[in-house]
């Protein structure tokens, strides 16, 4: 919702507070949290660190003032459709939305982050590669394991729990459903992995450039059209799955009892207040 570098870290910790059931206490303290978070991925010496800090200040003004009010109106709507029953078009616009904030989340996190990332030396780079292979490795154990039963098993599981976070329980046939949807997708689990190492690979070819201007502007290129590094298998395969995923949501919502449709209602409900009433205050000075 996400674990790059100073910019993928800005945009993951700040999309993944809508996940978070203390949406307002985490988003408060987010700065803390991605200090820590760059500092573990970057190693950052005294200096730097201190350099990073009123960048993590202004990059969340600026995801207060414009992305928090985009992302109450985009909850807001979808809680009324969910509240009228969601069809194939209600989530191909969902996820239009959510990918297109993303790109605009990311690119923005690495223009502002360049001057800081310029900086690093390539010790460091040696430190954020070990760290990508660390997270990838326990990654692939848990989730792409050659052993099917297990591999089938983490991945039902995933994505059992994030619809059981909207929906409550769920009954066998919808539980199902979406194990169906998972095994006709493993392929497109392995891409996406594949696309995450040739994205950190990029990344780290790309800090090589030590001028911030044109660090920043090839990092918010990569976010922006990611398209550009990935295979033509891939992109079928996105589409596919994005098609499928539809399908599978509108299959859902028909067989949503009462009780699981106002579930997700004030779900989505409740973040788009959360997201309103952050938009609306100002964080007081530490």
């Amino acid at each position: 919702m996400k674990k790059t570098t100073f910019s993928l870290l800005l945009a993951i910790s700040a999309l993944a507070l809508g996940a978070c059931s203390t949406t307002r206490l985490a988003y408060d303290n987010a700065d803390t949290v991605l200090r820590f978070m760059a500092s573990s991925y970057l190693d950052l010496d005294a200096e730097q660190s201190d350099e990073l800090k009123p960048l993590i200040v202004r990059f969340q003004a600026w995801h207060r003032a414009n992305e928090l009010p985009a992302y109450a109106g985009l909850l807001h709507s979808a809680s009324q459709r969910a509240a009228q029953g969601i069809t194939a078009e209600d989530v191909a616009w969902g996820l239009a939305n959510v990918r297109a904030r993303y790109r605009r989340l990311l690119a923005k996190a690495a223009e502002d982050g360049a001057p800081v990332l310029a900086t690093l030396t390539l010790a460091q780079h040696v430190v954020l590669e070990k760290k990508f292979a660390e997270t990838n490795e326990k990654y692939a154990k848990e989730f792409l394991s050659a052993d099917d039963k297990k591999r089938r098993r983490a991945q039902s599981k995933r994505m059992l729990e994030r619809f059981r976070d909207f929906t409550g329980d769920l009954a066998p046939d919808q539980e199902a459903r979406i194990e169906s949807f998972v095994l006709a997708h493993e392929r497109h689990a392995v891409l996406r992995f594949e696309d995450r190492q040739r994205w950190q690979r990029d990344i780290v070819a790309a800090l090589k450039e030590r001028e911030p201007q044109e660090l920043g502007r090839r990092l918010a290129e990569m976010a922006n059209r990611p398209e550009l590094r990935r295979s033509e298998e891939f992109l079928r395969e996105d589409r596919r799955w994005g098609e499928d995923l539809g399908q599978l949501i509108v299959d859902l919502d028909r067989s949503l009892s009462a009780k699981q449709r106002a579930k997700v209602v004030q779900r989505l409900s409740d973040y788009a207040e959360d997201f309103a009433v952050l938009a609306g205050r100002k964080k007081e000075a530490a």
